[in-house]
């Protein structure tokens, strides 16, 4: 009996700090691998907990294993742009200039409830106060409304250009390195972040402006 409680008092207090390693990111907000890690995770330390026998260590080196892995892909999209387009999905616009695309809620198998009842609990009656809905990489919808804030196309992230984002915002790579010229910028790599929004204002944030 002594030895199950010392196994979950030093699980508990394992688990706790691998958590603390991925973020504090609610369940509906975690990306699919932040998803799978954590249901592997509780899988693992259940193990030793069910079965004296077990030992230990069989729960401890798998979990350590998992919480490297995530970080280490994690990093990586943040280096190699092709390992986001592998480990990560890009946003989908559901509801594009006040139009719903159903071929697109088709492809995110969200279907007409799905998409009214997130509407409501926004605290909006009906899809024609929307300009823009997202679905966001996290499965969440994000709603724009017609009268508030124009959405913004994040075409440049840390360097690199974002071509989905590009594309929803009808612009072409050849619009945007007239656009970074026109700011004095001679190199995209030097951009942090930069922006457009439907009625063409542009921001940029260059990487040497940022804090470090």
């Amino acid at each position: 009996m002594a030895v199950i409680f010392i196994r979950t008092v030093i699980i508990y207090v394992f688990l706790i700090a691998a958590m603390r390693f991925l973020g504090k990111r609610q369940i509906g907000e975690m990306q699919l691998s932040e998803l799978i890690t954590a249901f592997l995770l509780s899988e693992l330390a259940s193990q030793p907990l069910s079965s004296a026998a077990t030992p230990i260590t069989y729960a401890l080196i798998p979990i350590i294993t998992l919480i490297c892995l995530e970080i280490f892909f994690s990093f990586l999209p943040t280096k190699l742009g092709f390992m986001k387009k592998l480990v990560d999905s890009n946003p989908s616009i559901i509801i594009r200039r006040g139009k719903i695309d159903r071929t697109e809620m088709v492809r995110m198998r969200l279907s007409m409830e799905d998409l009214l009842c997130e509407l409501h609990i926004a605290g909006y009656t009906s899809p024609d106060e929307i300009d823009y809905a997202v679905l966001e990489q996290n499965g969440k919808l994000a709603f724009f409304p017609k009268n508030g804030e124009k959405l913004s196309h994040f075409i440049v992230i840390d360097g690199r250009i974002t071509p989905y984002a590009l594309k929803n915002a009808g612009k072409s790579k050849a619009w945007l390195f007239s656009e970074l010229k026109k700011s004095h910028v001679s190199d995209v790599k030097e951009v942090f972040l930069m922006t457009v929004d439907d009625c063409g204002n542009t921001k940029i944030i260059r990487k040497k402006d940022c804090a470090t």
